[in-house]
């Protein structure tokens, strides 16, 4: 096992993962982690959408579920309970909220905003220079406003560019610089494996993690972890997932830590 604890778990309820809370449990512990954390979709007021993230409304039955498996597991697993939230500009107000409520968030920024419940500016397909300084920006603000304790997929950017710019490397030291300064963690994502190998541009790679980001952070010394972003429990059990995105960072000196303490939390 290359790390024995796993932040980056979602649920049913953000409607494009499946299994029960207690599923996600029982494979973490068949699989030998001593400690895993929830961090499902964060929902918004008035922008729910259920192939996204959960509604508002379910949000206390979210809590209330994993505080219920923290009890019945507590010799088995320690179980922490967060969110994946984005750094929404309309939305400070309940960032600010999640971030007392919960024990840790995860910044995993997926668009530039929410329109009626649908992504503007989607990171997964946007490939102008101009939207890879964007991303990187609003997680350099969310990093230096303290709103996050994981950095998750740092290099989604690279999601479907065909090349690395001058833009792209200049985001990369953003991004690391900022999460340098806020002592906060790079999450090497296996997420990408599930969209399997592509074509893109002139090599045929995983969507991310993607090598010139993870050079950039190397160089820099950021700590790094890795996150399964699990949508299945099933993918705690697939232990190939750490070979096949070590692959990818083979050689590089990155800076892989073994603990992760919620500081904000003490």
């Amino acid at each position: 096992m290359k790390q024995l604890f796993n932040y980056h778990s979602h649920t049913s309820r953000c409607g494009h993962a499946v299994g029960t809370d207690e599923e996600y449990v029982k494979a973490a512990i068949a699989a030998g982690y001593q400690k895993m954390g929830f961090s499902d979709h964060a929902p918004y007021p008035g922008q729910y959408h259920p192939e996204e993230r959960m509604d508002v409304s379910e949000l206390p039955e979210y809590i209330r579920s994993i505080k219920d498996l923290q009890a019945r597991y507590r010799d088995q697993i320690d179980i922490y309970i967060g969110l994946e939230i984005e750094n929404y500009q309309a939305f400070q107000h309940e960032l600010r909220a999640y971030r007392e409520m919960f024990d840790y968030c995860i910044i995993g920024q997926h668009s530039a905003a929410l329109r009626e419940g649908r992504a503007i500016g989607d990171y997964y397909v946007e490939n102008e220079d101009g939207h890879v300084l964007l991303y990187a920006g609003q997680i350099k603000e969310a990093l230096e406003a303290g709103m996050a304790d994981i950095v998750a997929h740092p290099d989604l950017f690279m999601y479907s560019r065909a090349q690395w710019s001058d833009a792209c490397e200049q985001a990369a030291q953003m991004i690391c610089d900022a999460a340098l300064v806020a002592d906060v963690p790079l999450e090497v994502n296996m997420g990408g494996i599930k969209r399997g190998m592509r074509t893109i541009g002139r090599q045929n790679r995983l969507v991310y993690p993607y090598r010139r980001f993870w050079e950039v952070a190397a160089r820099k010394g950021n700590k790094v972890i890795y996150g399964l972003d699990a949508h299945d429990p099933q993918e705690y059990l697939k232990k190939e997932q750490y070979d096949i995105v070590d692959e990818v960072i083979a050689g590089l000196d990155l800076h892989f830590v073994d603990a992760l303490t919620f500081s904000h939390k003490l």
